[in-house]
C-alpha cells in the first residue's frame, strides 16, 4: 500500500514520521536524493534534514546523478528501506528523474509501498502536474523538460512554504491563482500530507 510523507520543510515536520511509519526507524536505512538542490543557490535545507534523519537514528545514503550509473542508483533505492526526494528546482528535479529513468523506479518502489518522503519540491512531483508551481520555481532552470505531467500519484497539488518568510509570497501567488480550478493543498513548514493507500490526511506539528 502507497504510504507517502509529503512535506514543505522535513526539519520543521520530521517528528511526526515515526508515528506515521507505524514501526521503529533507528537503523533504517534512507536512500537521500538531493538532485532538485543541485540548480539552487540556497541549500541549507539539504544539510538540515540529513541532520533530521540522524535525529531519527537512521542511515543516510546519498546518491547523485553525476558521477552514479542509474544502475548503481536503482540498486541503491530498491535495497534501502526509505526514499528522501530534498526541495530544490521541481522542474529541474522532473526532468533529471526523467533523463535518468528514475521516475520509473521511484513509482515502482512506491506501489510496493516502500516508505517515500518528499520535501518541497520532492512533495510537488507527486501531483497531477507541476505547472503551477512556476510562480515558486523557475522554468528556465529545466530547459530540456517537454511535459510538466507529475508522477500523478495523488489528486492534489501541494503549495508548500506557506507563511514562510522567504517563500510565503509565492505560495500566496498560487492560491489566489489557482484555487478555484486546482485541488490545492497548502503546506505550512510545519506540516505535512500523510498518504496512506489512496487516503490522505493533512497533519501540523504541534
Amino acid at each position: 500500500m502507497k504510504k507517502m510523507f509529503l512535506c514543505s520543510s522535513f526539519k520543521d515536520s520530521y517528528s511526526l514520521l515515526s508515528d506515521f511509519a507505524g514501526d521503529t526507524l533507528k537503523g533504517k536505512s534512507v536512500t537521500f536524493i538531493p538532485v532538485a538542490s543541485e540548480v539552487e543557490e540556497v541549500t541549507h535545507y539539504v544539510d538540515a534534514a540529513k541532520e533530521a534523519f540522524h535525529q531519527l537514528e537512521m542511515r543516510v545514503e546519498t546518491v547523485q546523478l553525476t558521477g552514479q550509473t542509474v544502475q548503481e542508483i536503482t540498486q541503491i533505492i530498491r535495497k534501502n528501506d526509505v526514499m528522501y526526494v530534498s526541495g530544490g528546482n521541481t522542474f529541474y528535479l522532473l526532468q533529471e528523474f526523467r533523463k535518468h529513468g528514475l521516475d520509473r523506479v521511484l513509482k515502482e518502489e512506491i506501489g510496493k509501498g516502500k516508505l517515500y518522503i518528499g520535501e518541497s519540491a520532492g512533495s510537488i512531483i507527486m501531483a497531477p502536474s507541476i505547472e503551477y508551481i512556476s510562480l515558486m520555481d523557475d522554468q528556465e532552470k529545466a530547459l530540456e523538460l517537454s511535459s510538466f505531467e507529475g508522477f500523478n500519484e495523488i489528486n492534489s497539488y501541494p503549495v508548500p512554504h506557506i507563511n514562510n518568510p522567504y517563500l510565503g509570497e509565492a505560495a500566496q501567488h498560487i492560491i489566489e491563482k489557482d484555487q478555484n480550478t486546482l485541488s490545492l493543498c497548502p503546506l505550512t513548514d510545519e506540516q505535512v500530507l500523510l498518504v496512506t493507500g489512496e487516503q490522505t490526511e493533512v497533519k501540523t506539528v504541534l
